[in-house]
């Protein structure tokens, strides 16, 4: 892995880290599921076993 995308990662905030109150949903396959209060967007990727990003 390349020095920068070190860095990166440890800047992004993922799962319960990430503190915004609504979020745009990306499919497993960059469909757009569309934005949503993060709490739903939580649920949707526990229930698919994803993660958000």
């Amino acid at each position: 892995m390349k020095e920068g995308s070190r860095d990166i990662l440890k800047r992004l905030r993922v799962n319960e880290r990430i503190i915004a109150r609504e979020v745009r949903l990306v499919g497993e396959k960059g469909e757009q599921l569309g934005i949503m209060p993060l709490f739903q967007a939580r649920e949707t990727a526990r229930k698919h076993g994803l993660d958000l990003l």
